[in-house]
């Protein structure tokens, strides 16, 4: 019988608990001989790879898919169940390093929740353009992908929080449909009670299952799978450890299953299933210890041998079909996967010179493999550079303590000499609970006053900066702090203030008026607006690296119809010339060499939002490697405070995707 159950909608939070890196010193083993910087820093690019090559936003506006892209699991390289739920792990585990991790998981999520089959898990296989299942007969789940989802939304409860009753519902669906009777796994929901697939067993995670969910018996799938395992390697292995890829018999006395049982390849030994078995086998001891986990690492050790022994010591020769007896079945077939897989068993296994050697393979790609060798790579990466983290022993951190932020809007203006300027200041509680704000500014010129209206504020309201200048005030450029502070702590604003001769004089004070020029301070003085919710101003990736420092203003690019903006509003004085300039690339896969179904445009408004002048226009048509630099004089907007607005436009008219990426503007006056 399938339950209809009403999801919670995608929640936000302040920020992630336990953000990447999270050092972790393991139970038993070896780490790589790398520093951990190094392994930090590897694990950054490997992520960054992996998700500018398999991260889809797309099919849906609010969902995010992994694709299979370089494996044809999918048509259209469209999702599985098995990948989701690979990025379902990768993405919580990368928050903090990702600032739009939380979005990104809310996406595939979301995808999940509106491919369900019949009892409550992911459908496993869908279209990558249309996202509708395509496989042949009634939308079924795998295990694998759908072990991976609720160990997924686990982490993303310990990470943010709010995700309880979704990880809860998913449990107890995978529990009534993916838990034989006896306890072991099924290969999948709608599957018969008699076979399971040693991949499947991922011990820490049915570990996690087991304190997160104490209303089903988790310790009875955990002894009934390590049963299975360990009876396999004792009549079937016994010396190397390996575990088949499909087993039958695993209610009663478990077996190698026959060849080509499941699959198009001979599923009674190793093969592309089973090649998982070390990564999770070592991952678990890794974690859990000698004791918990004695079975599991006693295989692993094993597992390791063995494939050294096989591959000659070379990560790239462990084969991706062993027989059981550990001789390779099928020597000329080579994969990445295969390699990696083997790095937390070596760990496990204490040998630091195999260990270094597979980590050094991990850098590399030598078989071209796509989306399942880059997965797994990511993920095995994040486990030997020691940055995973379990959610079963992750506790609840403590409620934040109270926060909040500051902002000054407009974020710069311009008065002449014995004149005043007004400045909206805004609070807002970006932690805990809203508390008193005393308000104050400093840097002022020679001659000028502050004052708040009100002068505190509780955190969450707003206050008026009015700047009185004299007449002896001189000329010139200022930037003026606006502090708040609070029992918590203190932040500031920064608001730039031109001070003009009176009647301008003929003169111009020459100045940069536009503030965070280059985004280096995040969205700070930008306003910001995305119809996919992703907003432009984020940290530079190695796909779409900044010109300059460390962040971009980055639109589009998702594969779906989406307008992206950001602007921010400048008093131009009286009597000067002025520049904009600002580093412009753009790259794209649309084919059209006439059409322009992708446009970004900047823009000159008043203050009224009404359109002066496009100041510059671009398209797809206009991609090209690299940065260059635009220029647009707005000297006819002296003496006024006008709104420069960059737009990025993406119809997803062609079947292409455009980026536009911009980097250190200015606004300079002479």
């Amino acid at each position: 019988m399938a339950l209809a159950v009403a999801h919670t909608s995608a929640v936000q939070a302040a920020g992630p608990n336990y953000a990447f890196p999270q050092h972790q010193t393991y139970k038993v083993g070896v780490m790589p001989s790398a520093s951990q910087a190094t392994r930090d820093a590897a694990v950054e690019k490997q992520y960054d790879s992996w998700k500018a090559s398999y991260l889809v936003h797309g099919c849906a506006s609010n969902e995010y898919y992994v694709s299979t892209k370089g494996d044809g699991d999918a048509t259209n390289n469209g999702p599985v169940s098995e990948g989701q739920g690979y990025g379902m792990n990768i993405v919580p585990l990368m928050a903090g390093y990702d600032a739009n991790a939380q979005a990104e998981f809310n996406g595939l999520w979301q995808l999940v929740k509106d491919h369900e089959d019949q009892y409550g898990m992911m459908q496993w296989q869908l279209d990558g353009k249309t996202c509708k299942y395509y496989s042949g007969g009634t939308p079924d789940g795998a295990t694998d992908g759908d072990l991976d989802i609720g160990y997924g939304l686990i982490l993303a409860d310990k990470q943010w929080g709010g995700y309880s009753s979704d990880a809860k519902t998913w449990l107890s669906n995978f529990y009534a449909h993916n838990v034989a009777p006896d306890g072991h796994l099924k290969c999948e929901d709608d599957g018969p009670n008699t076979d399971t697939r040693p991949s499947d067993h991922m011990i820490d995670h049915l570990r996690a299952f087991a304190a997160y969910d104490p209303s089903h018996d988790w310790n009875k799938v955990i002894t009934r799978t390590e049963a299975v395992d360990s009876s396999l390697v004792t009549n079937y292995s016994a010396a190397n450890g390996l575990l088949p890829d499909f087993v039958v018999g695993a209610n009663g006395t478990p077996k190698p299953a026959p060849a080509n049982y499941q699959e198009n390849q001979p599923d009674n030994i190793v093969g592309y299933n089973s090649i998982r078995v070390p990564w999770h086998m070592g991952t678990d001891a890794l974690l859990n210890g000698a004791t918990t986990a004695a079975f599991e690492l006693s295989d692993a050790q094993k597992w390791s041998a063995c494939a050294k022994k096989v591959s000659g010591g070379k990560p790239g020769n462990v084969y991706p079909h062993l027989n059981l007896n550990c001789t390779g079945q099928n020597t000329s077939d080579v994969a990445e996967e295969a390699g990696d897989s083997i790095g937390p068993s070596a760990m496990a296994a204490g040998d630091q010179a195999w260990t270094d050697t597979i980590w050094s393979f991990l850098q590399t790609n030598p078989y071209g493999d796509g989306y399942y060798g880059e997965s797994i790579k990511t993920l095995v990466m994040i486990v030997m550079a020691g940055d995973y983290w379990s959610p079963a022993s992750a506790s609840t951190p403590p409620p934040p303590a109270n926060d909040f932020s500051i902002s000054a809007s407009p974020a710069s203006g311009s008065v002449s000499q014995g004149s005043s300027a007004t400045v909206s200041v805004g609070t807002a509680v970006t932690a805990g609970s809203a508390e008193s704000v005393a308000l104050s500014a400093s840097g002022l010129p020679t001659g000028a006053t502050a004052g708040f209206s009100p002068a505190s504020v509780n955190s969450g309201a707003s206050s008026t900066l009015t700047v009185a200048t004299s007449s002896s005030t001189p000329a010139g450029t200022y930037a003026i702090t606006v502090t708040g502070t609070a029992s918590s702590g203190s932040h500031s604003a920064t608001y730039s203030l031109t001070v003009t001769t009176v009647g301008g004089g003929g003169g111009c004070t020459p100045a940069q008026l536009l503030v965070n020029p280059g985004f280096e301070s995040g969205a700070a003085t930008w306003t910001q607006t995305s119809t996919l919710g992703f907003t432009p101003i984020t940290k530079a990736t190695s796909a779409e690296p900044a010109h300059a420092g460390s962040y971009v203003a980055w639109f589009n690019g998702n594969g779906s119809k989406d307008t992206d903006t950001i602007a921010q509003s400048v008093t131009i004085p009286s009597g000067c010339s002025a520049s904009l300039t600002y580093w412009l690339h753009i790259d794209t896969t649309e084919k059209t060499t006439t059409a322009k179904p992708d446009t970004f445009t900047v823009q000159v408004l008043n203050s009224s939002g009404t359109v002066l002048a496009t100041v510059g226009s671009f398209s797809n048509l206009n991609a090209a490697s690299g940065y260059s630099q635009k220029t647009a004089d707005l000297s006819a907007y002296a003496g006024q405070t006008v709104t420069l607005k960059f737009t990025g436009s993406e119809t997803d008219t062609s079947g292409g995707t455009t980026n536009s990426v911009i980097d250190d503007t200015s606004l300079t006056t002479s």
